[in-house]
């Protein structure tokens, strides 16, 4: 058992994404109860409902818990890109019996900006604390520390990594790009290295002794096995929960995923403003056809998106989801979270080294 497992007292290096909108109490106290480490993706949720949240996955675990923030920068709002953004889709808003949007918000507040999530992390105590889109400053990183708690940030690049280090985090979520969701790359406008995982958890391991946790196309034992005797602490799965029955996904999101293979995924900005891997949708496929007309910034974006797809569901239309899914994702199977990490255990013949 290595340091990171005994510092959490998890049975098994497997991880659970904390994935905002698919993450939930069950799911995450599930996967804690099964040994592995459950995850609740906090950046999309009220102060109040992460609250809630939290205290739900306490009452139905005693085991550790992740809690994750979105750490992103503050939107360079452009009200005529945003005009042009909403007329671009006002056709599918009216096909579905609604109106377009006036006007667009920034409806994800980031770590940096919000009091309140650190309030919540002094007043809870998760196990774990991660950070997607970047990091706070170094002084709020050694405060959270200091409340016992273990930070991780998704890294996909070196230079992310001595970014991170130089923070003092205490280790590093390797973000391959075969990654289902939201590139956790800290400038949103800077260069994608698209590093696969093996590759760059090959890179992080040759400059730092923190450990690295691999995330990206895993999706079964075999997956898990050759992370770990690459070196890798622990991997984290999304994809592979999708489909549990206590995911948060609904079923428009679960039929999509059943059908979907590797090839019908693909990285876009179209849906929220920032690159992430889903499977095609209607938004891709209208901004396709316009690359004239830019997208918005993040979080921005994704309030037209999300209207949108809620005005589609309404009328009993599809195709308007964020069906965040990996590359992986024709493997996704459909098992509770239990079963789910007893079938990765035995996959990787780990069994009898708990």
């Amino acid at each position: 058992m290595n340091e990171l497992l005994r510092r959490l007292a998890l049975r098994w290096p497997i991880f659970q994404a904390p994935m905002a909108g698919v993450s939930t109490p069950e799911l995450a106290a599930a996967v804690s109860n099964a040994g592995g480490l459950g995850a609740l993706g906090l950046g999309a949720a009220t102060p109040d409902a992460a609250r809630q949240q939290v205290a739900a996955t306490r009452a139905l675990t005693s085991g550790p818990l992740h809690l994750n923030f979105f750490c992103h920068e503050a939107a360079v709002r452009d009200s005529s890109a945003e005009s042009a953004w909403i007329e671009l889709f006002d056709a599918d808003f009216q096909s579905h019996g609604a109106s377009a949007p006036a006007a667009l918000k920034e409806v994800y507040p980031s770590f940096p900006a919000s009091g309140k999530s650190l309030e919540l992390i002094e007043a809870t105590r998760p196990e774990v604390v991660s950070f997607h889109f970047g990091l706070p400053a170094a002084a709020v990183v050694s405060a959270i520390r200091a409340l016992g708690c273990l930070t991780l940030v998704s890294v996909t690049s070196v230079a992310e990594a001595h970014a991170a280090m130089a923070a003092g985090i205490d280790g590093l979520i390797a973000q391959g790009i075969e990654a289902g969701g939201h590139r956790g790359i800290f400038d949103a406008a800077g260069a994608d290295e698209e590093l696969t995982t093996v590759d760059l958890v090959r890179a992080l391991l040759a400059i730092t002794e923190l450990p690295i946790i691999a995330a990206g196309g895993i999706m079964d034992g075999s997956d898990l096995r050759g992370m770990l005797d690459l070196g890798a602490a622990a991997v984290q799965l999304g994809t592979a929960f999708v489909l549990c029955p206590e995911a948060g996904s609904n079923a428009d999101y679960r039929t999509r995923l059943r059908a979907a293979t590797g090839d019908d995924t693909t990285l876009t900005s179209a849906i929220s403003g920032r690159r992430a891997r889903g499977i095609r949708n209607r938004l891709v496929e209208v901004a396709e056809r316009s690359p004239e007309v830019a997208v918005p910034a993040y979080p921005v974006a994704y309030d037209l998106a999300k209207q949108l797809n809620s005005a589609a569901l309404a009328k009993g239309a599809t195709g308007y989801g964020a069906y965040w899914a990996g590359t992986g994702v024709a493997r996704a199977r459909e098992l509770p979270a239990a079963a789910m990490i007893a079938a990765l255990v035995h996959e990787a013949g780990m069994e009898g080294s708990a």
